[in-house]
């Protein structure tokens, strides 16, 4: 399995989602799947096998094995839309098409 990258931008708007969300000191982020498979946010704290990103040394994400293995290579990045930024998560084959930009 291959770790997922977090840019440092979107390292920046978990954590601004996460004080938004008025978390308690001890919750963070999760990336999780629902019952369709999508991926989503929810507030949980630090389980053992979590792959954890900091910013600040914050937690502001963590990501269980099963999920990272689901999008094992990918990158977490923000992405400009109309809407204004989002973030997403870029495959690994076009997270590898980036870095050579």
């Amino acid at each position: 399995m291959e770790r997922i990258t977090v840019t440092i931008e979107a390292a920046e708007a978990l954590r601004h989602l996460l004080d938004d969300a008025a978390a308690a000191p001890e919750q963070t982020l999760r990336l999780v799947t629902d019952t369709s498979g999508d991926l989503g946010l929810d507030l949980d704290t630090v389980s053992e096998g979590d792959q954890v990103v900091e910013d600040g040394g914050q937690a502001v994400l963590v990501i269980a094995h099963e999920v990272a293995l689901a999008i094992s290579g990918a990158t977490i990045d923000v992405m400009e839309t109309d809407d204004g930024k989002m973030l997403t998560i870029l495959p690994p084959e076009d997270s590898n098409n980036q870095e050579q930009n």
